[in-house]
């Protein structure tokens, strides 16, 4: 009998690679949380008996709704068993009527820019700052948000990610003010930052270690809907989330309504068990699992950060105006400048060759890699052994490299490109595949993104300029995953079907450069 996913599963347990990457609980449930059932299909029940009604709680569900609430400190708390997308698409519904406006950080989840096609948003794109030593995004600047409210008031709301996929956290409470003072809700995707509640909250007191700072929740400073994966940065089945909800902007019921729209009407019993035992064992485990877990950080982040050429990214290597916190939690290795001796000679070393050099020969299998960087995300699951084989890999590969000065020539995501037309417009346009070299001027048809982490190069409705592509090509040169980009016998791109020649010719023109 063939099962290829099973196999697939199966194979890659098998492989020995460590898993520096999402779900938190690194598959060490058991390690974690000793007393939980063996086998989860004697609790994959339904919604009978006694067991409540997930959309309509009234029970046990509710009970442990309120225990959730009272633990972050929110007016209400809500498990989500369809990841943190369902709950993004909810907020940003109960915030925005079809075809109202809202402010929108350009380095949000995908799943935002889904709502904003559903709902047929206009959005107001707010570039966060661009760290071009680093090749990544910083946060959202608090004057960018003040300047976007000011000058556009018909927006409904604001969006923004913090942290980031590479950790860095923005001013969540200024930004939280200024909406407050021109009355629109705050919407904080913090995917990546559910367990900024428990770490915040040590009590270090106990330790001798010298902590550094963890960022404070969003709920916790102003926000009125956040969104947090569990499975990601915490020991939960993937899948699991919470949003929680904190304000007098947002109408609640309107809210609920759209969080059973979009999850399952046959909700998972495992998934909900799941959000509660680790929103239970991190809550009782803030001075226990919590206080191990920032020793070996800050043992660590400081071993790491004494390598001579891999460089471990800390908040010190953003300005103030766009990082407000980093998360320790986020090991994110910088190899821009870095060189390998290659048959002779140097070659610059780039993050998804790194990657490969980690899982092939030292069995770390990383969150993602590319560009000029490396992530490995790191939770309370992970031990001091696998903290020290990384290491290890870290020194024995530093111990290989040499300098070896490149220049930024991956920029993808420093400008947002022009827009033609709005991103629901474009999705109902009829249109056309034509070869990657002879897009520019032409309105894409189609997302192009580096997955992870899913942030759109350019989105539907927006035109294509030949910088950009050849931003795109240099990437896809580097080895970099690029979703969008159709591959037959050369690149392909689908774009918005132009019946006038002249048209195009115009376009074309007109968005080409000067090289």
């Amino acid at each position: 009998m063939e099962q290829p996913i099973l196999d697939g599963l199966i194979e890659y347990k098998t492989e020995g690679c460590y898993p520096w990457h999402m779900p938190g609980h690194k598959r060490r449930l058991n390690t974690i949380f000793p007393d939980l059932v063996e086998n989860p299909f004697l609790i994959d029940v339904t919604e009978v008996g006694d067991l409540d009604e997930f959309h309509h709680p009234e029970g046990m569900i509710r009970d442990a709704f309120s225990r959730a609430a009272n633990i972050y400190g929110t007016n209400k708390s809500y498990y989500l068993v369809n990841g943190s997308t369902c709950g993004i698409l909810a907020a940003i519904s109960a915030v925005c009527e079809p075809g109202e406006s809202l402010i929108v950080a350009r380095n949000c989840h995908k799943s935002v820019y889904h709502a904003i096609r559903l709902l047929n948003i206009k959005p107001v794109y707010i570039l966060p700052k661009w760290n071009d030593a680093l090749e990544m995004f910083g946060g959202v600047d608090f004057y960018t948000v003040k300047k976007a409210v000011k000058e556009h008031p018909e927006a409904k709301g604001i969006v923004i990610v913090s942290p980031t996929y590479e950790g860095v956290v923005s001013d969540v409470e200024k930004i939280a003010k200024i909406a407050h003072k021109f009355n629109k809700p705050l919407i904080v995707d913090e995917a990546h930052g559910a367990h900024f509640e428990f770490m915040a909250n040590v009590n270090e007191t106990i330790s001798t270690i010298d902590y550094t700072k963890v960022p404070d929740p969003a709920i916790r400073l102003g926000a009125d809907i956040v969104i947090e994966s569990l499975h990601k940065t915490l020991p939960a089945m993937t899948q699991c989330a919470v949003l929680h909800e904190n304000s007098l902007l947002v109408d609640r019921k309107r809210l609920e309504e759209f969080l059973a729209v979009y999850q399952s009407t046959s909700p998972s019993y495992v998934f909900m068990a799941s959000i509660e035992a680790c929103i239970e064992k991190m809550n009782h485990e803030r001075d226990g699992l919590f206080i191990i877990y920032k020793e070996l950080l800050a043992e660590y982040r400081k071993r790491f950060s004494q390598l001579k050429h891999i460089h471990l990214v800390e908040e010190a290597d953003f300005k103030k105006s766009s990082a407000c916190g980093y998360d320790d939690g986020k090991l994110v290795f910088s190899i821009k400048n870095c060189g390998m001796m290659q048959e002779g000679t140097v070659l610059p070393l780039n993050g998804v060759m790194f990657g490969k050099m980690l899982e092939q020969e030292y069995g770390q299998m990383l969150e993602m890699a590319g560009g000029s960087y490396v992530i490995a995300m790191t939770s309370v699951a992970d031990s001091k052994e696998a903290f020290e084989a990384l290491y290890q890999a870290m020194e024995t590969i530093d111990g290989q490299l040499t300098d070896f000065e490149t220049t930024s020539d991956n920029i993808l995501y420093s400008r947002i490109p022009e827009k033609s037309m709005e991103i629901a417009e474009a999705r109902n346009r009829k249109t056309e595949e034509i070869p990657f070299t002879e897009a520019v001027g032409r309105i894409s048809g189609e997302y192009i993104y580096c997955y992870p982490p899913g942030i759109p190069i350019i989105a539907p409705g927006e035109i294509f300029s030949e910088e950009m592509l050849d931003e795109v090509k240099g990437a896809l040169d580097k080895g970099i995953r690029i979703k969008g980009i159709i591959q037959k016998e050369r690149l392909y791109v689908s774009v918005i079907s132009v019946k006038r020649r002249k048209e195009r010719e115009r376009m074309k023109k007109r968005f080409r450069y000067k090289k």
